[in-house]
C-alpha cells in the first residue's frame, strides 16, 4: 500500500459547489477582480470545519476564490486547528486576507440596510444552513436543524447543500436510514455528495484507527480523518469490489466493517472500515452509493490513488 502514491489527475467539481454553498457571505462586493465572491468568514468557516461534512480540497477552492475576511494570528491559527483545519486551509487563509474588502462590505450593508429591528431571523439560504449546522452540532438541537433545512430545500430545490445536510442529520441525529438515504441521493443528483462518519482502521486490527467523514460522489470517494493524519483519495471507477464482513476481534466481536478493494493497472490495495455508529445498515448505504457512483462513473480515467 505505501507505493500506491500516484497523485489523483481528476478533480471533482461537485463538492465545491456544495462547499460554497455553506461558506461564502451574501450580498457582498467584490472589489479584487481575482476573486470570484464575498469574502469567508472566520465563524462560518469555523461551523463548517466543525460539521465534518465537507471536503479539505473544496473547502481550500472556495478560499482562494473568495478570500477570508480576517488575518491569521496565533489565536486564529490555534482556533481553525481546533476546529479541523489541516494545514492547506490555514495555508489558504494565510495567502487570502480580504480585510479591506470586508471593511467596504460592512460599510455598505450599514449605508444600505433598511432601519427595522433586527429579529436575527435568517434570511439567506446560506444563514439558515449555517443556523442549522450550530444547532446540530453546537446546542445538540436536531429538530430546529432540520427545519432550518427544510427550509432551505424551498429556497433554493436544485442546489445540494441542504440536501447533503439533512441527510447527515437525518443519519446521525434522527436515526432516520430511510430518509437519510433518499436525501443524500437528492444530494448527489444536484451535484453534491453523500456523507458517512466512519472509522479507518490503521493496523489490520482496528485496535489502531481514527474517526473522520467518507464522501461518495459520482466521480470519487475521499476519506479525511478528523486528526488531519489520513486522506484516502481515488476515482469510484478504481473500485474492484466492495465487501461487507464482521470484525471479530475481542475488543469489536462481531462489529460491521466494509472493505473497499482498488485496483489500477497492476497496482491493488485494501482500505477497511467500520461506521462509527456500529450498525450494519450504514454499512449497507454505504455499500449501495459506492455501486451506484461507480455505475454513473462510466468515463475512461487516468484518477489514482493518493494516501497520506
Amino acid at each position: 500500500m505505501k507505493n500506491l502514491k500516484l497523485k489523483l489527475k481528476k478533480i471533482s467539481k461537485s463538492l465545491q459547489t456544495v462547499t460554497a454553498g455553506l461558506l461564502i457571505l451574501c450580498g457582498g462586493i467584490n472589489a479584487f477582480a481575482q476573486y470570484k465572491g464575498a469574502p469567508v468568514q472566520k465563524s462560518r468557516l469555523i461551523k463548517v470545519l466543525r460539521s465534518k461534512s465537507l471536503q479539505t480540497r473544496d473547502i481550500v477552492t472556495v478560499i482562494n476564490n473568495n478570500g477570508v475576511d480576517f488575518k491569521i494570528t496565533p489565536e486564529i491559527r490555534k482556533a481553525l486547528i481546533a476546529a479541523g483545519a489541516r494545514p492547506e486551509v490555514i495555508q489558504a487563509a494565510e495567502s487570502n486576507p480580504r480585510l479591506a474588502v470586508n471593511s467596504l462590505i460592512v460599510k455598505n450593508n450599514r449605508r444600505n440596510s433598511p432601519r427595522t429591528p433586527n429579529t436575527n431571523a435568517p434570511t439567506s439560504y446560506d444563514d439558515l444552513i449555517e443556523q442549522a449546522i450550530s444547532s446540530f452540532k453546537e446546542k445538540q438541537d436536531t429538530r430546529s436543524a432540520v427545519r432550518y433545512l427544510e427550509t432551505a430545500v424551498k429556497m433554493k430545490p436544485k442546489s445540494p447543500a441542504a440536501y447533503q445536510m439533512l441527510g447527515f442529520v437525518s443519519l446521525y441525529g434522527l436515526n432516520d436510514a430511510a430518509r437519510a438515504d433518499r436525501l443524500m441521493h437528492q444530494a448527489i443528483e444536484n451535484g453534491g455528495s453523500a456523507v458517512f462518519r466512519v472509522f479507518h482502521d490503521d493496523n489490520g486490527k482496528f485496535t489502531h484507527r481514527c474517526t473522520g467523514s467518507l464522501y461518495i460522489s459520482p466521480e470519487n470517494i475521499r476519506f479525511e480523518s478528523d486528526d488531519n493524519r489520513h486522506t484516502f483519495e481515488t476515482s469510484t471507477v478504481n473500485v474492484d469490489k466492495f465487501k461487507l464482513d464482521r470484525e471479530n476481534t475481542r475488543e469489536w466481536k462481531n462489529r460491521s466493517i466494509f472493505k473497499i478493494f482498488l485496483k489500477i493497472g497492476s497496482d491493488k490495495a485494501r482500505f477497511r472500515f467500520a461506521p462509527i455508529t456500529g450498525k450494519e445498515e450504514e454499512s449497507k448505504m454505504v455499500d449501495r452509493f459506492v455501486a451506484e457512483s461507480k455505475l454513473e462513473n462510466l468515463a475512461p480515467t487516468t484518477a489514482g490513488i493518493y494516501l497520506d
